[in-house]
């Protein structure tokens, strides 16, 4: 028997309340430009499924809601090299409670499938499987309105976790649902409704390089809480890379293995710059704002994350960064093959004047970090024809772009 849905745009949803509505040209032209929005499906005026849409990072999750207005099923997808979408993940409950039996199952696009099983929810206890031999589930990105094939496969999707042999340890009541018809809300759909600077919801949209330029600019001022600070630029001499496995890393850490980045340069030495801001009210006080590593002359045309072996951006959301961890206030860069052996190198560093040095003779630059301990991205620059040009350690020293 079909089910027929009334669709209303918002750009959120949020425990009963519209957030910001959108009429439905407003809907679609977000839609158009990538931008957030919502789309709330009603069935006989009841809440039945919530759509969260952001098409400029390939993704759409399908929130199923019960009839207490609980969720009770999602699933997530996410943009394939292709064009299409994939299943990322998807969760099925049987119920709406704390201790609700739960099955969580991931994709990865290289054919790898983990399910999670807890059959007493957060009460405890959990059943893990894991192979190789998949194919994610697949579909076409849907025009707008036309949300039929992202419901009909989320529900047949959560219908088969019901019936996979892993019901016997996390059982899910069967419940059909389907297929779907989505006609446009009536004007008077009762939903209530509010305006909000902020959204309840924000896409996986992983941190973005901050203008990264201007870190390196000599005299660009930029303001700290109500303070400014300029920035100098230092050349910190030569980075010896024997294997071209560039690892940065708090030099503590350095003997518990950390990993290189999986992006590898020619084997060389390369020229370092340090950025240093000065408060301009203390010029005794400085700190360090970035390191740049200078694989090449060319300007770099577009940035990335640095990456290890495993990390994959689809598993960052909104503001988040994979970066190497700083706990004795220093960090730096050497190379894979000099790692072990320059694990003690770091002892009799001081860093205060100046905040950087270069150890071994080219092994190692070390700095101090920024604030001080944390996390802290390193970014990729490469050119037009996709060659590196460029590492920057970036140490967040500027809480945004002003």
């Amino acid at each position: 028997m079909e089910t027929t849905l009334a669709a209303v745009y918002c750009e959120g949803w949020d425990e009963g309340w519209l957030v910001n509505p959108l009429t439905d040209n407003g809907a679609e032209a977000r839609d158009s430009a990538g931008e957030p929005y919502s789309v709330v499906l009603l069935a006989g005026g009841r809440l039945h499924t919530v759509l969260n849409i952001s098409w400029t990072e390939g993704y759409c999750a399908v929130l199923k809601y019960d009839e207490s207005g609980q969720p009770t099923a999602t699933t997530e997808w996410r943009r394939a090299p292709e064009g299409d979408l994939f299943l990322r993940e998807s969760t099925t409950r049987s119920g709406p409670g704390a201790d609700a039996a739960r099955h969580k199952t991931s994709w990865q696009l290289n054919g790898w499938r983990s399910d999670s099983v807890e059959p007493a929810g957060d009460r405890g206890g959990r059943n893990t499987f894991a192979d190789g031999g998949f194919s994610a589930p697949r579909l076409p990105i849907p025009a707008f309105g036309r949300w039929n094939a992202l419901l009909d496969r989320a529900a047949r999707i959560h219908l088969e976790a019901c019936v996979e042999p892993f019901a016997e340890v996390c059982p899910i009541p069967r419940v059909t649902d389907g297929p779907f018809r989505v006609t446009a809300a009536a004007p008077g759909h009762g939903l209530p409704a509010r305006t909000s600077d902020e959204r309840p919801w924000h896409p996986p949209r992983p941190l973005q390089p901050r203008n990264l330029d201007a870190l390196f600019r000599e005299g660009t001022e930029r303001t700290v809480g109500d303070r400014r600070m300029r920035i100098s630029t230092h050349a910190a001499g030569k980075l010896n890379l024997p294997s071209g496995r560039l690892v940065a890393a708090d030099p503590s850490s350095l003997d518990y293995g950390e990993e290189p980045f999986a992006v590898t340069v020619a084997p060389g030495t390369y020229p370092a710059t340090v950025s240093l801001a000065t408060f301009t009210d203390d010029p005794g006080h400085t700190r360090v704002a970035a390191v740049r590593l200078d694989i090449s002359d060319r300007r770099p045309a577009r940035w990335e994350l640095a990456l290890r072996d495993g990390q994959d951006m689809l598993d960052l959301g909104y503001g988040e960064f994979f970066g190497f961890g700083v706990d004795a206030g220093m960090a730096c860069f050497t190379d894979e093959d000099n790692r072990e052996r320059l694990s003690d190198e770091w002892q009799a560093l001081t860093l205060r004047d100046p905040r950087y040095t270069v150890l071994a003779d080219g092994d190692m630059i070390a700095w101090s970090s920024g604030w001080g301990d944390g996390s802290y991205p390193t970014w990729i620059g490469r050119d037009h024809s996709g060659r590196v040009t460029t590492f920057i350690a970036d140490m967040l020293l500027f809480p945004s772009d002003d």
